[in-house]
């Protein structure tokens, strides 16, 4: 049955690729890696040995053991949510039109970047006194009601960013001591961002400043840098899960290498499959369908509890009581189509997959209104948060951290707005 799957996975490649080279757009390639990873390589490390099935310890007769039969059921959810969003992308990518006109050029945000960099290296010293006194603080889940404010310096992949705008915007020649300055601020940005509690933090900036360094590149040797740079996150990423449980401090490169491959030949960071197993324990014999409620906590999530003391908890787990705030929290990532699943089951699935294929096409059409470096950018931020979107899990709180992770670039994107209306662009 999987060599189906496998088949249907090359066939999503080659449009994905197509799509690719056709248009100058990657996003394709992202749902589709994930299936294949995620999905397939999962199952297949289950089914050669290679590693087993997630074992959970509260089961509490929710939870029934992961079967072949029972990995096949969500693997053709999992495959069909996969197709249809890439068939709604294709389609509404030729529906939905482009801007018809642009408010900006380079020029027109370059200068504005240079006026700026104060406000920038401003709000980079106050995010460095909010994870002075924040970080220790840090914990639980914003599922269970944890302050907004504690997650404001998980802003580091967002100023990482803007410290590299500032910086690639002047020239050695132009002023060498701004450079310095600058490419200072990204290194310690840079290093804070690598925890192996919160792994989206380097994506976060990493994908985006890939965007930006290749924005000028042809699609062949885009690729291949992409191909390179892939590699390069996926080590990092699972050596970020090898430092939860061994110190790699005084290991070597080549030692640090091999704990990194066999995490990733055990596909250990790969068990949203699992995680979808779950999701079809749950629902709708032991909770009922939301249709379209956890979407709508996106908008209820950043009312404060004091507030709102009855607000419903997010993620699954916590709503049948299986996760505790003093206790720490358990959850396995079931992917968006997972989420998709526990809105409306079958059809659930197939109504937000032609719906995200629809949005994703609509935030790139809003990005190009720019003519500038803040179009790649953009572009940059909505590939990199689209990642731990199709990981899935609680979904308003993966919005929340997303929104956390780049305030200071929307700060900077409503200041030039307001910018451009000034100089009549807008």
């Amino acid at each position: 049955m999987i060599q189906y799957y496998q088949i249907a996975f090359w066939i999503l490649l080659a449009v994905a690729v197509w799509h690719y080279f056709k248009y100058n757009d990657e996003f394709l390639l992202l749902p589709v890696a994930f299936f294949y990873f995620t999905g397939i390589q999962r199952y297949l490390a289950v089914a050669e040995g290679k590693a087993e099935w997630v074992r959970v310890a509260y089961t509490r007769n929710i939870f029934s053991p992961m079967t072949d039969e029972k990995a096949m059921e969500a693997m053709f959810l999992f495959a069909m949510g996969t197709v249809i969003l890439v068939l709604s992308y294709r389609i509404f990518n030729r529906k939905v039109q482009w801007p018809r006109w642009q408010v900006d050029n380079n020029e027109v945000f370059t200068a504005f970047i240079k006026q700026h960099k104060s406000l920038i290296l401003g709000l980079f010293i106050f995010y460095i006194f909010l994870y002075t006194i924040t970080r220790p603080l840090i914990g639980g889940s914003i599922a269970l009601g944890q302050s907004y404010f504690l997650l404001l310096p998980m802003a580091v992949g967002g100023f990482v960013l803007l410290a590299y705008l500032v910086f690639r915007s002047y020239t050695w020649q132009e002023d060498t001591g701004v450079k310095l300055l600058y490419l200072g601020l990204m290194i310690y940005a840079i290093i804070q961002s690598y925890h192996p509690g919160q792994r989206f933090q380097f994506l976060s900036w990493m994908v985006s400043i890939g965007v930006l360094v290749t924005k000028d590149y042809n699609t062949k040797r885009k690729i291949k840098y992409y191909i390179a740079g892939g590699m390069l996150v996926l080590f990092f990423f699972s050596l970020a899960g090898v430092m939860r449980k061994t110190d790699v401090s005084n290991l070597s490169i080549s030692q640090q290498w091999e704990l990194a491959s066999a995490r990733t030949e055990s596909r250990e960071d790969q068990n949203m499959l699992d995680g979808f197993m779950m999701v079809l324990d749950v629902y709708p014999e032991h909770l009922n369908y939301h249709y379209g409620g956890e979407h709508l906590e996106i908008l209820m999530r950043p009312i404060p509890r004091a507030i709102w003391p009855g607000k419903p908890l997010g993620g699954y787990a916590n709503k049948l009581g299986l996760n505790q705030l003093e206790k720490g929290t358990v959850g396995i990532s079931q992917t968006i189509y997972g989420t998709f699943y526990g809105e409306g089951g079958f059809w659930g699935i197939i109504i937000f997959s032609v719906l995200y294929g629809w949005l994703f096409v609509k935030l790139f059409r809003m990005a190009a209104r720019y003519n500038s470096d803040l179009y790649w950018l953009i572009k940059g931020i909505i590939l990199a948060s689209f990642i731990p979107i199709l990981r899935g899990g609680d979904l308003p709180g993966i919005v929340a951290f997303i929104g956390m992770s780049y305030w200071p670039v929307f700060i900077m994107i409503y200041l030039y707005n307001r910018h451009l209306k000034k100089l009549g662009l807008q």
